[in-house]
């Protein structure tokens, strides 16, 4: 399980070249899948999230305290290494099965294990200003990766679930883009997790240049996308070991199990590659797979841009009905105040119609300044604009029948208005109006 072993002398001086040493992942090329176990991929990987749930609230305690030990060291502590290595080996498995890149069921284990899926790291030194920043540092990895992971797990993951549930296999182009996002999304966990001084890259694969080792280490072929060959600087190092199956000859010796089956006949997966050699895993995108990677950005930025216009016209609608409601309830007192006091104010007039007639011309003004009020009232767009129309429809008419009243000359004038227009009616009108508007921006 250790992500490394210190030598017996303690730790050598570390150069430049390893301090810069990315987290390494590595993939066996698309093989035949059960096409039962893509039909109920994620039905099968919920225990392991289930336990990885549990692992990730150790793992974030783990960093927080690696994150103080590395600030005043320059090192991630032993413990802390080793124990978010594993977290991350066995987090890139199950992600990696999920979105069917093996159909190799991931084992339950923090140690490196044969899987058509592996991840090697190098803790080495770290800069204690970069490991200060950690956070601010990763914010333009994790805009890029925000981005791309909207393009490639959502509608392209929804289609590649399809294709290989019809066909029993990943197209190898598509294998490769995944693979890119997904190793691309693990060195960012490494950086942040501080395993690695190395700033996540490669989301288009890895570059050839001309010289590189290959896998004899003399410069000669590269090994193609999918093979193992030996990591330089993982395992070789000193004051790091050997890495059980990352560099260590009896690792490599013999055929690892569950990695000589059929499908899996990349270097590595069914040969043991040469032992002695330098050669990275590379990560190698063809043309198509390369214009996929491109495809899921497009699409990223696509979906992001549409999901903010969609949050911000939902906050813009809920911000909306929250300030209409209490404006609503505000420009209502007074009316309320006219309606509930009415009776008691005519009462006091002792039969006097000037003095009546007086109150209804108030309460009309107070009945028409509230019909404007609640047209200007900013509402939310449908069901709340509507019914905003209506009620100020109802209070304007509700002025109207007190101006009348405000209006008559005698008694009987004022009595025949009365009886003929129905004014307790469209008071009536006006509040059920109001609250039903009133529900509506409730529920908003």
């Amino acid at each position: 399980m250790s992500a490394y072993y210190a030598s017996p002398g303690g730790p050598a001086a570390v150069t430049g070249q390893e301090e810069l040493a990315p987290v390494l992942v590595a993939f066996a090329g698309p093989a035949p899948q059960s096409r039962l176990t893509v039909l109920i991929r994620l039905l099968m990987v919920i225990p392991h999230l289930v336990v990885l749930w549990a692992l990730a609230i150790a793992a974030y305690v783990v960093a927080i305290i690696g994150w103080f030990g590395a600030l005043f060291t320059g090192r991630l502590p032993s413990f802390a290494a080793d124990y978010l290595a594993g977290f991350v080996r066995w987090q890139t498995r199950v992600f990696g099965y999920a979105i069917l890149l093996t159909d190799v069921y991931p084992p339950f284990t923090l140690d490196d294990v044969d899987y058509p899926i592996r991840v090697a790291v190098r803790p080495g030194r770290l800069n204690r200003l970069a490991v200060l920043f950690r956070f601010f540092l990763l914010i333009p990895a994790w805009i890029v990766e925000s981005v791309v992971s909207y393009g490639a797990f959502t509608i392209v993951q929804f289609v590649s679930w399809l294709i290989v549930l019809v066909s029993g296999r990943m197209p190898d182009s598509l294998h490769q883009a995944l693979a890119a996002v997904l190793r691309y999304q693990v060195r960012i966990i490494g950086f942040a997790f501080m395993l690695t001084s190395a700033y996540p890259s490669g989301l288009y694969g890895d570059p050839v240049a001309a010289g590189t080792g290959g896998i004899d280490g003399t410069g000669g072929p590269q090994p193609e996308y999918g093979e193992f060959g030996m990591q330089p600087g993982y395992g070789m190092q000193p004051g790091y070991g050997m890495q059980p199956g990352y560099g260590d000859p009896q690792g490599w010796a013999t055929q690892q199990v569950g990695y000589g089956q059929a499908g899996y006949g990349q270097a590595g997966y069914g040969t043991a590659p040469v032992a002695t050699g330098l050669g990275a895993w590379w990560l190698r995108l063809s043309s198509r797979a390369k214009a996929l990677v491109t495809t899921f950005i497009v699409l990223g930025v696509l979906f992001a841009a549409a999901q903010g216009v969609f949050e911000a016209v939902f906050t813009s609608n809920a911000v909306t009905a929250a300030q209409a409601s209490s404006q609503l309830q505000a420009d209502a007192a007074p009316v309320s105040n006219a309606v509930n006091n009415y009776t008691t104010n005519v009462n006091a007039c002792n039969g006097r119609l000037a003095c009546v007639t007086a109150l209804d011309r108030k309460v009309s003004a107070t009945f028409s300044t509230f019909a404007a009020q609640v047209g200007s009232i900013p509402m939310p767009s449908g069901q709340a604009s509507s019914e905003a129309a209506a009620l100020a429809a109802s209070a304007s008419h509700v002025a109207g029948i007190f101006a009348s009243l405000g209006a008559a000359a005698s008694v009987s004038q004022y009595q025949d208005i009365a009886n003929s227009s129905g004014v307790q009616q469209a008071v009536d009108q006006v509040n059920t109006a109001y609250v039903k508007l009133g529900d509506t921006l409730e529920n908003s």
